[in-house]
């Protein structure tokens, strides 16, 4: 199984997703061995509840451009991936999302054995649209690992249907198994989080009501509208808190967005945090939101179920199907402050109504969404891959790489004259690449001007660096 995130490296869903599922599918006597990426502080190889885990280790890899990182790391996954292959009998590869999707082609193509790849997110849903060459070279992956593996599993009726529309999958190859929903982790009493808070640094007073949103920090969550929303509360005196629990890449935006707004009183912006806070943050707030512009599924709202937390979430995607409005939890537009901050008030301000949503959800949840069920469908869709095995031929390594990754690169690299100019082996050994295809694509830039080459009198290898136009290019990217 590959992932590029399992505990402690949690992101979004798919650590979570992988976490549980691999270990409900041990239980049921399967053997799972997980192929990640590192972290700090953790073993590169170990058991955890019966799951072996392989980690590669990202030291040593550039960071500069994030596709680049993923080619490298997927090119440390292979080398590891091929070895395990060599030294042990497998069944079959399982892909989860673009970021191992070169990994798992390569190692399903070099086995033999068959490809099954979940599909979490796109990035054409994400983004309501393609915009720039990263984001087409992001789909452009998705779409061959649709393509090339024999079954596709999804997590919502949603995302069955945007997978048709948008990758043109055939319906009877993709598979709709629901995440699900460890609720024992959850069991625990409820408690008015005044320890938490004080180790959190919340600064909150016990009697305050907490509104608790955990995920991601990315645009398609739709924390803007989720900080505007309590903006209003915060007006109307309502006396509640904001716990914002999660990382990403407008984590800054968000904070600088609080402070513009004179909000740093009310709204907490936590970071990373660990499962154990994580699993107390749950059981001491009073309401969870997922105010998502998009969002295929939602697991962060099963564990809101699970810990008794009344919800309030989008009515989009994945979250539409999961929350019915009234009965367990309260749905409201995406980006639409006011009706969001009408919800939360009238759940704070209701008690009788949120203790009835919450009973309803934590039934509902513990009946429709185990982990166990989810193994269960897994392994029928092993079964049916395992009896249409496809054939195929190499997928070229241009598919991964792009023009802007690679004027990234030189630019931090220095390469921006001939003095500090580097050749297409150094380049390759930087992302661990083969030197072909990245001279295919040095090629096209010089022939566009982006590039300046000469030819090393010494060691005769052709030599490049940035020139003027693709120093403007690369500082484009950046900005």
């Amino acid at each position: 199984m590959l992932s590029w995130e399992f505990p402690p490296r949690i992101i979004g869903g798919i650590s979570t997703h992988v976490y549980h599922l691999s270990k409900s599918l041990v239980r049921k006597g399967n053997t799972v061995h997980v192929l990640t990426f590192d972290f700090p502080n953790t073993q590169l190889e170990e058991v955890v509840e019966g799951v072996r885990i392989s980690r590669v280790e990202s030291a040593s890899v550039s960071q500069t451009d994030f596709l680049l990182w993923i080619y490298a790391m997927n090119s440390l996954m292979i080398e590891r991936g091929k070895r395990l292959l060599r030294d042990q009998a497998f069944d079959l590869v399982h892909a989860h999302d673009w970021m191992v999707g070169r990994a798992a082609l390569e190692l399903n193509k070099s086995s033999g054995i068959p490809l099954v790849a979940t599909v979490h997110a796109t990035e054409i849903g994400r983004r309501a649209g393609l915009y720039d060459d990263y984001q087409r070279k992001i789909h452009e992956i998705e779409q061959l690992l649709i393509q090339y593996s024999e079954q596709v599993i999804c997590c919502s009726q949603y995302m069955l249907r945007h997978l048709k529309v948008n990758f043109g999958a055939p319906p009877d190859k993709i598979s709709v198994i629901s995440n699900g929903v460890d609720m024992s982790q959850f069991d625990s009493e409820k408690n008015d989080g005044r320890e938490l808070r004080q180790k959190l640094s919340l600064g909150t007073r016990p009697a305050e009501k907490v509104v608790l949103y955990v995920g991601r920090l990315v645009e398609e969550k739709g924390l803007h509208t989720l900080i505007e929303a309590f903006e209003i509360l915060n007006q109307e005196n309502v006396g509640a808190t904001l716990i914002i629990a999660g990382e990403g890449p407008i984590k800054e935006e968000l904070m600088t967005e609080v402070r513009q707004r004179g909000l740093e009183e009310v709204i907490r912006i936590t970071g990373f945090v660990d499962e154990a806070t994580l699993i107390a943050l749950y059981r001491s707030s009073n309401i969870f939101v997922l105010p998502s512009d998009y969002e295929p599924f939602g697991i962060s709202v099963l564990e809101a179920m699970a810990a008794r937390i009344p919800v309030v979430v989008s009515d989009v995607g994945g979250l539409s199907e999961i929350v019915e409005h009234g009965v367990t939890g309260l749905k409201v537009q995406p980006r639409d402050p006011v009706s969001l901050a009408a919800s939360i008030r009238r759940l704070l301000e209701e008690e009788s109504l949120a203790r009835e949503l919450t009973q309803k959800a934590y039934l509902m949840a513990g009946e429709r969404y185990s982990w166990d069920h989810a193994a269960e469908s897994t392994l029928r869709v092993y079964e049916r891959a395992s009896s249409e095995m496809l054939k195929f031929g190499a997928v070229p390594d241009e598919h991964f790489l792009t023009e802007t990754s690679l004027t990234n690169l030189l630019f931090t690299l220095g390469a921006t004259n001939s003095k500090n100019a580097r050749s297409a082996g150094e380049i390759a050994d930087v992302v661990k690449a083969p030197s072909l295809p990245l001279k295919l694509i040095l090629g096209n830039l010089s022939s566009n001007g982006y590039l300046a080459n000469l030819l090393d009198p010494e060691s005769h290898e052709v030599r490049y660096h940035l020139s003027d136009k693709g120093i403007i290019k690369a500082c484009a990217s950046f900005s």
